[in-house]
């Protein structure tokens, strides 16, 4: 099987993702501040300088203590049905509107007019304003911290079903695996052992053959490799089998040199192959020729292996034609679901196609390996 990804691109992502969020709230904080600051101006003739000086220290404190909202709705989940729930909300908004409000007496504070700032805060129309705005904000807040809590968990929650279902099909995948090595083997096996008899040195030659081609059938350090070395190891099968079968197995083949550097899904082209003598060339005294073809065109890549044996109906053909080709089948469902199709023409002496239509994916440096 191919090595799981590392989680290391995962958590670079999500710290980027992080940080690009909390850019982006300070980034709003700002744009309110300046807001606030150009309402000043316009309305109440605030010299600018005293605008932009009050507008930064009453949107930054608010920002400030959005980040505790933040924190806030982290440690209490939304439950609409709970008393804790809006009481500690309530309290926290009162808390949220005193100390925006507090915030514009800050210069004042600083310069120490204390008294002064008090008894302008308490006879200044403002104040209830500004109480008023800070309690809007801090649900504005609160109910966006909310928001984003929920869509992450969404987001979780769709990124852990993507994982179940990626781990779900490498386990279909290994099965169907599990289950085809075998049926190679066997398959192999029974060409060396129908050469005993007939031919001891084509059978000494087909052991040492069959070395090389189940080192790669069984190979389960990847999945995916170019089509060139499927090809190859399906030219090996060819002459592994062509100890047995003699002149009465003729190939035809014609493969793109684009469709060769494209990856595909180990064992995709063999089976293909392997029903064809099995089922169009052993079984008949002529032989046959088989012709496989490979071409790139749109991103799509297109395997057809073809003979010219018997044919059949096609109703029920599929089943008739061994696990080689249903377990492939399967295999691409799997792997591409609607990505990927295998088509079957067949008809009473007109022989045996398939067509196996899959996405066109680059070589990559394990593929290539």
């Amino acid at each position: 099987m191919s090595p799981a990804p590392s989680a290391g691109p995962s958590i670079l992502r999500l710290q980027l993702q992080r940080r690009r969020g909390w850019l982006t709230y300070a980034l709003a904080w700002v744009a309110l501040a300046l807001l606030w600051t150009l309402a000043a101006t316009l309305s109440n003739r605030v010299p600018f300088g005293v605008a932009v000086r009050f507008g930064f220290i009453i949107m930054g404190t608010a920002g400030v203590l959005g980040v505790v909202v933040w924190w806030l709705t982290g440690r209490l989940p939304w439950d609409r049905r709970s008393f804790v729930f809006y009481a500690a909300h309530a309290c926290a908004a009162v808390l949220y509107a005193v100390s925006f409000t507090a915030a514009s007496l800050l210069p004042d504070f600083v310069k120490g007019n204390f008294s002064r700032a008090l008894a302008d805060a308490w006879g200044s129309p403002v104040i209830g304003w500004n109480i008023l705005m800070g309690s809007w904000l801090y649900l504005i807040v609160a109910g966006l911290s909310y928001g984003i809590r929920t869509q992450q968990k969404l987001n979780q929650r769709a990124a852990a079903e993507v994982e179940a279902r990626m781990l779900a099909e490498r386990a279909q995948l290994a099965a169907l695996r599990a289950r085809l090595n075998p049926h190679f083997l066997f398959n192999a096996l029974h060409t060396v052992s129908s050469l005993v008899s007939t031919d001891p040195a084509a059978a000494d030659e087909a052991i040492e053959r069959l070395g090389g081609l189940l080192r790669y059938a069984l190979d389960e350090s990847t999945d995916e490799i170019p089509l060139e070395r499927e090809w190859a190891f399906t030219r090996d099968y060819l002459s592994f089998e062509r100890l047995r079968l003699g002149e009465r197995l003729r190939i035809r083949d014609a493969l793109d040199r684009e469709a060769l550097a494209s990856n595909v899904p180990l064992l995709v082209l063999q089976p293909l192959v392997e029903n064809a003598v099995r089922h169009a060339i052993a079984s008949s005294p002529e032989g046959g020729t088989i012709h496989v073809t490979a071409s790139l065109r749109d991103h799509a890549l297109t395997l057809r292996v073809e003979d010219d044996g018997p044919g059949g109906e096609p109703r029920g053909i599929e089943n008739s034609r061994g696990l080689g080709l249903r377990a492939l089948k399967r295999r691409l469902e799997v792997r591409y679901g609607a990505g990927a199709r295998v088509d079957i023409r067949t008809a009473p002496g007109a022989g045996f196609a398939v067509t196996v239509v899959l996405p066109a994916l680059p070589q990559t440096a394990t593929g290539a390996a």
